[in-house]
């Protein structure tokens, strides 16, 4: 099947070629490939000999594979996030230093269209370092992963990564932008399978010793697919991830290990299991031989007992493929929860900015315009009862109260804190009316008047005690 890659870079990567096989209408002679099927010179092909199916070119992809459920020792099990850590602590490192590789890579492989051997060296061993300890940590198996980017071939785990080959240059220059969906479905997967499965996997494995096969086939396909996107992301491979929900029956992902540490003799028959069984051993090319796309392990060699899988392909059964689904729908479900929590977060921090602004306002604005009182007081007892003075310090207080009212509208006051001061800006405004009523009086007795009918005792009794109530606000805001 061609996958997405192909068919983003296929206008770009020249000729795809397909070999197709045509039953012949007739019987060829002995010894031809077949007879041409029209008489149009233009448009004669050969038939090719009949039998054989409609056959489309693919490139390898990266495998990984698991050997099936086994038991697991509880005390393990019951610590391995503590157990995985120094894995964890030391992968954190040396990922960042694949980061570094990887763009040193990207540039080689922009301009020469080939990954260099050392990036190669690095970012391999790195895939199949992060595949064992998560493999690890995903419960499939009990074994200690090393701490090595070497092959081992004694590990349950394993990873086959194709032959280095030559890079579509378009296809490295956007592979960040190629790489978003499979971004995307291994983001989703991943968290789904990391939240409350992995909790129920854990706490079942912890009761009975063993992971279920279909959490341990869906955990599986879940660790190849990130495998996969890594690695293409890496540009170790030009394949697009795919393939989530297992190989296809039927399809030719056979990549046995190697020749040296493969029994002389004749194996028996392997035991049943979750995966798919090749006929016999033997029948492919070996991992790591010259006649297999995959390239050869490095580091252990063939002295240590090595995990023989009878085949590469990984098919799913549907408890399994159930499982992925619920995964994809448990990580869109984290996602969109994720995503109101930060829409959340983000608004409560804009309103704690938002009330530190208000804040720093309102005691601007309030520190002003009790100076400015506390000038007029100081003005009017100057005055020495004498009218035309007092009116002319009134004005400025009308003046002062009313800029302060202005100024606490244009405040962006919190909820909390906006009933108070819209409050606080009507009967300031009242009060610079107040005031402004009487610098206009013109006498000793019209002053009086004017004072205990406008109400001013009281209206800044309110001011005063609505302005108290602001600040309250804004302080527990």
């Amino acid at each position: 099947m061609l996958n997405i890659y192909q068919y983003s870079v296929l206008p770009l990567t020249g000729f795809h070629y397909y070999r197709l096989v045509c039953p012949p209408t007739a019987a060829p002679p002995a010894g031809k490939w077949g007879s041409f099927v029209t008489s149009d010179p233009y448009q004669a092909y050969p038939s090719f000999p009949a039998g054989q199916p409609l056959e489309l070119s693919e490139r390898p992809a990266v495998q990984l594979v698991a050997a099936g459920p086994a038991r697991q020792r509880r005390v393990t099990v019951g610590f391995r996030l503590i157990l995985a850590f120094p894995h964890l602590l030391v992968l954190s490192c040396v990922n960042l230093a694949g980061l570094f590789v990887v763009f040193l890579g990207w540039w080689a492989a922009l301009f020469t269209g080939r990954l260099p051997a050392f990036a190669i060296d690095f970012m391999s061993g790195l895939a199949r370092w992060n595949a064992r300890v998560y493999g690890y940590l995903f419960l499939l198996t009990d074994v200690y992963p090393p701490f090595t980017l070497d092959d081992d071939p004694a590990y349950p785990v394993r990873v086959a990564i194709p032959a280095p080959e030559r890079l579509n240059r378009f296809a490295v220059f956007f592979r960040l932008v190629l790489s978003l969906w499979a971004y995307i479905v291994t983001g989703l997967v991943g968290t789904g399978a990391s939240t409350i499965m992995a909790f129920i996997a854990w706490l079942i494995t912890l009761i009975t010793g063993q992971l279920p096969a279909p959490l341990h086939l869906a955990f599986t396909a879940v660790l190849r697919y990130q495998t996969r996107y890594y690695c293409y992301l890496g540009l170790l491979t030009p394949t697009y991830p795919a393939d989530l929900f297992g190989d296809r029956p039927g399809a030719s992902a056979t990549v046995p290990t190697p020749a040296e540490t493969w029994p002389p003799a004749a194996p028996a028959a392997p035991a049943p299991s979750a995966w798919d069984p090749a006929p016999a051993y033997g029948t492919a090319p070996a991992y790591g031989t010259p006649e297999s796309v995959y390239g050869a392990p490095g580091g252990y060699g063939g002295a240590r007992p090595a995990v023989e899988p009878a085949s590469w392909r990984l098919l799913l059964s549907r408890p399994a493929k159930n499982l992925l689904i619920l995964f994809i729908v448990l990580g869109v479900l984290v996602d969109i929860g994720g995503g109101i929590r930060d829409v959340m977060t983000a608004h409560r921090a804009v309103q704690q900015i938002s009330a530190q602004f208000a804040i720093s306002e309102w005691n601007t604005a309030n520190n002003t315009l009790n100076a400015n009182l506390t000038q007029w007081q100081t003005a009017t007892k100057a005055c020495d009862q004498h009218l035309a003075c007092v009116t002319k310090e009134d004005r400025r207080a009308s003046a002062s109260i009313s800029t302060f009212a202005s100024q606490v509208r244009a405040i962006a006051m919190p909820s909390a804190a906006a009933p108070a001061a819209t409050r606080v800006a009507a009967e300031a405004t009242k009060v610079a009316q107040d005031f402004t009523e009487l610098s206009r009086v013109t006498s000793v007795a019209q002053y009086q008047a004017t004072y205990t009918s406008s109400g001013l005792a009281q209206d800044f009794n309110q001011v005063t005690s609505d302005s108290n109530s602001v600040s309250s606000a804004l302080d527990n805001s």
